[in-house]
């Protein structure tokens, strides 16, 4: 018997089949809790996506009087139970929750104004005018009067689920669509597919409905972030709500800092490029609503200006947190914050550092004094870094008793080095993990 026929043979077996799938769950398990990433599964808005297809490819066969039904809406209201009213709405509810998204986390409402409110409360709403680029699985809302209109009233008339993104083309499926204001429009009302641009006027703004796996980071690098963040802008990573996105200090130290974790001078520029490169129609529309410090700001990062020493003007702030605030320029956060901390990570581990809460609270100083910090003769009066002697065979308690990073004899950061320490130590929850190589978003 040749090997793939043996193969073959045990997963015919019931038994054996089963014990193979187990195996490959605990597999799984152990990989995700190795990088330290939790996946939430509930929010996959692509399968949502997928059911729409189903739904719209059923009615392309199937008569509603095949299922019983009096029109395609009455399947989608009764499944909310509802009896038939204006169903666009009930169309994508029905998509999303047999997709198993929750029903407050996808803001379903039966009325169109109420689920655009609902997502907005999330922060999930995003307008077409913004430049936000849509994904597959977002619902889609349309303004027939257009987008003046819709940013003058805020009002929405339709709404559909865009199943697939293509350049600047969406393809939507929609509920309740139909040709002509008939008195019947409830029995002749169908679920319809078809192609426009992105650029089309009708379309007001879009839902960010777990577009995607929703990721949540945990373990060492987790809290790694946490750390910088709460000590850059005085909150965890993991509690951060919109504003702490768009921080700008005009002249921290002689140069700019921005940004959750406080980017600086020419790390400052790093983050915008990134934002830039997320989206560049984002943020392109961002610079040209500010003008003459829009025109500033784009330069620089186009021609990768030295901001090691820059200060801008209250208008050039003004701009660099607008475009910190759009979804380009909170995703670059995310990921460069994400790496950064796998960056300082690494050099811990490369220092010999292996104990997690000395790793954290390392690399916080990392972050704070440099890259450098572990070496000799970084500075050129030949001073050490701040890190030079600490090694792996130190504790917590002694890296922090050392009075590294304090600013020498001032002390001036005893409060950031105090409240790092007492977090670390008092947190049973930190967990050595290996974070070589890049971690998946």
């Amino acid at each position: 018997m040749t090997v793939s026929a043996k193969l073959l043979l045990l997963l015919t077996n019931k038994e054996t089949r089963n014990k193979i799938i187990a195996i490959g769950i605990c597999v799984s398990v152990f990989l995700l809790m190795l990088v330290g990433v939790a996946y939430n599964t509930t929010q996959n808005a692509s399968e949502a996506a997928n059911i729409a297809v189903r739904e719209y490819n059923h009615w392309q066969t199937t008569s509603p009087a095949n299922d019983n039904l009096s029109c395609q809406g009455e399947k989608y209201c009764s499944y909310f139970n509802y009896g038939v009213v204006d169903w666009c709405c009930f169309f994508v509810g029905y998509c999303y929750k047999e997709a198993g998204i929750d029903i407050n986390d996808s803001g379903f409402d039966p009325v169109t104004n109420n689920w655009t409110a609902n997502l907005e409360s999330n922060n999930k709403l995003h307008t077409a005018a913004s430049g936000y680029t849509p994904k597959v699985g977002n619902c889609v809302f349309f303004n027939y009067s257009g987008r003046a209109n819709y940013a003058a009233s805020n009002f929405v008339a339709h709404i559909g689920i865009v199943v697939e993104v293509d350049g600047n083309n969406i393809t939507v499926i929609a509920g309740n669509e139909y040709q002509g204001q008939t008195s019947n429009w409830a029995s002749v009302s169908y679920v319809n597919k078809y192609t426009l641009s992105m650029y089309n006027d009708t379309i007001a703004c879009y839902g960010d409905v777990g577009s995607s796996t929703t990721v949540t980071i945990t373990g060492l690098n987790g809290t790694v972030r946490n750390v910088i963040c709460h000590n850059e802008v005085g909150i965890l990573y993991d509690d951060i709500t919109n504003d702490y996105y768009g921080s700008v200090i005009a002249n921290d130290n002689g140069a700019i800092s921005i940004g959750v974790y406080g980017w600086h001078a020419n790390k400052a520029l790093l983050l915008l490029e990134k934002a830039y490169n997320n989206n560049s129609v984002q943020i392109s529309a961002v610079a040209t609503s500010f003008s003459s410090a829009g025109n500033e700001v784009m330069s620089a990062i186009r021609n990768g200006d030295n901001w090691s020493s820059y200060i801008p003007g209250q208008s050039v702030c003004s701009c660099i947190k607008a475009m910190l605030l759009t979804d380009a320029g909170k995703q670059a956060q995310d990921s460069m914050s994400l790496e950064d901390a796998q960056s300082y990570i690494q050099i811990c581990q490369d220092n010999g550092l292996t104990d997690s809460k000395c790793i954290a609270y390392c690399s916080d100083i990392l972050n704070q004094y440099g890259t450098a910090s572990f070496n000799a003769n970084v500075y050129g009066n030949g001073y050490h870094g701040v890190l030079y002697g600490v090694t792996g065979s130190m504790s917590l308690d002694e890296i922090y008793n050392s009075q590294r990073a304090w600013a020498d004899s001032n002390y001036s950061y005893t409060a950031r080095r105090s409240w790092t320490y007492n977090y670390l130590k008092n947190n049973t929850q930190i967990t050595q993990v290996s974070l070589r190589g890049t971690l998946a978003e």
